[in-house]
C-alpha cells in the first residue's frame, strides 16, 4: 500500500510539472529563432496576471499607425522586482525587444528588453 501510494504521488507531481511546462512554451506563439526591435508611444499598460501587456503604437513600413502587443514575464514576478501598475503612462516613449508573434497579421512581442527612448533601461 505504501509504495502505491509513493508510486501515485510521483505520477501527480510529474503530471503537474509537465502541465506547468507547457503553460509557459512560448515557442509555438512567438518566433524563438527572430528578434525584432519596435520604437513607440505607449497607448495602455495591462498590469495583471498571467501576464502583463504593453500595448505600443508604432508606425509601421508603409508609414501607417499600428498597435503591438509586448508581452512580459507573469506580474508576481515583475512586482517583486518593483514593478507596478504605474510603471509606464499613455504617452511614455518606448523601444521594446524581443520575439515576434508568429500569427500572419499580428503584432505581438514576447519581450526580452525594455527602455525608455533615450536608452534608459525600464527598471523600476
Amino acid at each position: 500500500m505504501q509504495r502505491s501510494i509513493r508510486t501515485l504521488l510521483c505520477a501527480l507531481v510529474t503530471a503537474m510539472a509537465a502541465s506547468a511546462h507547457a503553460h509557459h512554451a512560448q515557442a509555438p506563439f512567438f518566433d524563438q529563432e527572430r528578434t525584432v526591435e519596435i520604437r513607440g508611444t505607449v497607448v495602455r499598460w495591462i498590469f495583471r496576471n498571467p501576464h502583463p501587456v504593453l500595448e505600443v503604437e508604432v508606425d509601421n513600413d508603409q508609414g501607417q499607425k499600428v498597435i503591438w502587443s509586448v508581452q512580459f514575464a507573469p506580474a508576481t514576478v515583475l512586482a517583486k522586482r518593483g514593478w507596478t501598475d504605474e510603471t509606464f503612462k499613455p504617452g511614455d516613449a518606448v523601444v521594446a525587444s524581443g520575439h515576434p508573434s508568429r500569427a500572419a497579421g499580428t503584432y505581438g512581442l514576447e519581450q526580452r528588453g525594455i527602455e525608455r527612448a533615450d536608452g534608459t533601461p525600464v527598471v523600476p
